[in-house]
């Protein structure tokens, strides 16, 4: 599927959750549960935040890819300008625009489920909600299938950005459509790639770094699915 295609597709997901709706109860449990979600990252990667070359990769992709940043601006943007951002940004670009985009929908839709799964769990403090409780939901979901679609994404993004970061020539043109890309009413997407691929260029390998999130991650999974007494380690 060619990446207008697959933003087309995400877009059409992210204005249909549960999230945009007026219903101020759910949007707290979200929010509560992706408080935990978030620590409990930071906890199973604290090794890769406290690395000065994996650090800003690592805290974009937990702060702004997962359930950090509001999208809403960015989603906004291309869903009314999208025929004038394929036709301004370089086509890889637009590709790591589509994975980054699907996978935090991804995660996203796995979210809203789990906050129905834990109902009134989530009406405490994050730090309430105990492991046990948890990996029930977790386990009850059984959304295995999307969970490997998200991890897949977040592997493809760093092969995606790893050529990015690489070539002078996508560097230049990026550089050189930024006041167009503004003028043309999508900034918040532009500065979102910029955030991003400012991030990365410091690693030797931006692959190796979401490889090694995303074999962390399946391992957990696993661990998770299987009961095990200490899935995150």
């Amino acid at each position: 599927m060619k990446a207008g295609d697959r933003l087309g597709d995400a877009l059409e997901r992210f204005f249909a959750l549960r999230q945009h709706s007026d219903d101020t109860r759910f949007q707290s449990r979200l929010t509560t549960l992706q408080a935990w979600q978030i620590a409990r990252l930071r906890r199973s990667h604290h090794d890769l935040l406290a690395q000065p070359t994996t650090e800003p990769g690592a805290e974009f992709l937990f702060s702004e890819v997962y359930g950090g940043r509001d999208l809403r601006p960015v989603a906004r943007e291309v869903r009314r300008a999208l025929p004038k951002a394929l036709k301004l940004l370089p086509d890889r670009v637009m590709a790591t625009s589509a994975s980054a985009l699907e996978a935090a929908i991804i995660t996203q839709e796995l979210d809203e489920q789990l906050t129905d799964l834990l109902g009134s769990e989530l009406d405490r403090p994050p730090v309430m909600l105990t492991a046990d409780l948890y990996a029930a939901a977790y386990r009850d979901q059984q959304q295995e299938a999307a969970r490997e679609r998200q991890l897949q994404l977040v592997s493809e993004l760093g092969h995606h950005i790893d050529r990015y970061v690489r070539s002078r020539m996508i560097q230049t043109t990026f550089r050189l459509v930024r006041r167009p890309a503004h003028a043309a009413g999508f900034s918040s997407l532009y500065d979102f790639l910029d955030r991003g691929f400012g991030a990365m260029r410091p690693l030797p390998s931006v692959d190796t770094l979401l490889t090694t999130l995303a074999t962390r991650e399946r391992d957990i999974m696993q661990r998770l699915l299987s009961g095990h007494p200490a899935p995150f380690g």
